[in-house]
């Protein structure tokens, strides 16, 4: 396996850790360690040794997430991937939208009085209050990293 091709499945397994199909971060390591931002799907399909049907469904989950975008080729039928300039601020905002998807979750659970002071319902209550905690903070960091990446340029 070549250097090139560790990292690949690094990235793959790496994301598969964080839920992730393992080939969607496949994908996404092989677009990082491209030297071209013009990767067909027959280059990624070719390059992972993977069926059309596995390339395909795991570009769009990518597409939908923001962590890769779609271009054109002007004079060129195919279509190109590469990474997202804003693959940052897309899964930030991924992330934020889960923890509040997962409050409401919580809260709604909660609302059926769990034998007044369980034990699960204080478990419960914590975790729902971490959730608020994440909800109000991760909107914070990012304010705090926009403010630091416009002070570098």
């Amino acid at each position: 396996m070549t250097e090139k091709e560790n990292y690949i499945e690094q990235v793959g397994l790496f994301y598969e850790q964080y839920g992730l199909p393992k080939m969607a971060g496949r994908i996404l390591g092989y677009l990082i360690s491209s030297d071209s931002d013009n990767n067909s799907f027959e280059d990624i399909q070719k390059s992972l040794k993977a069926s059309k049907g596995s390339i395909s469904g795991n570009i769009n989950l990518l597409l939908k997430q923001g962590m890769i975008v779609k271009h054109m080729i002007s004079g060129d039928r195919k279509s190109y991937y590469k990474m997202s300039l804003n693959s940052l601020e897309s899964i930030l905002d991924s992330k934020v939208n889960s923890v509040t998807q997962f409050k409401m979750i919580l809260e709604t659970g909660l609302s059926f009085d769990l034998n007044g002071n369980s034990l699960k319902k204080k478990n419960l209550t914590k975790i729902l209050n971490y959730y608020e905690f994440l909800e109000n903070e991760i909107p914070l960091l990012r304010n705090k990293w926009e403010e630091k990446a416009n002070n570098q340029m």
